[in-house]
């Protein structure tokens, strides 16, 4: 079973249709920010491609996303501030041993990984995209044989 949000009802509803279309019926989807519309708890897999860019990045002027909301794209801290915002609060939502997933910029790798590893999280690595450029950091939530 799946739990999708998204604090955007365009996004939502594309994704949505997505689903249909594909015939994901274990989808459900919810609107809000973060966990704001999340009652349940014991995930055991979080993945998040949240804002990552940095407030007056030169790649916002470029490619597809100067057509993108602000809002899904740009985060203060160095670009840093949601992805800290979403480590902190997800482990009260992962089960003991459950993994996340977080998308964030080529250059944030090892912010990230730090972010991970003062928050509790184990097992942290960086894998590369495509380019061989740091693009999703994982780790595990108090790894189950502590």
């Amino acid at each position: 079973h799946i739990t999708a949000t998204d604090i955007s009802a365009n996004a939502l509803d594309i994704a949505s249709e997505n689903a249909l279309l594909n015939d994901c019926p274990n989808i459900t989807f919810l609107q809000g920010s973060w966990f704001e519309c999340v009652a349940e708890d014991g995930f055991d897999l979080i993945l998040s491609n949240p804002p990552y860019v940095a407030p007056g990045d030169p790649h916002l002027n470029e490619g597809d996303l100067p057509y993108e909301p602000a809002s899904a794209l740009i985060a203060k801290d160095s670009g840093l501030s949601d992805i800290q915002n979403l480590l902190l609060n997800a482990k009260n939502f992962l089960i003991i041993g459950g993994w996340i997933g977080i998308e964030h910029g080529y250059n944030q790798g090892e912010s990230v990984r730090e972010i991970m590893r003062v928050n509790g999280y184990h097992q942290v690595s960086t894998i590369q995209d495509l380019a061989d450029i740091d693009r999703i950091t994982v780790g595990q939530w108090r790894d189950a044989n502590e």
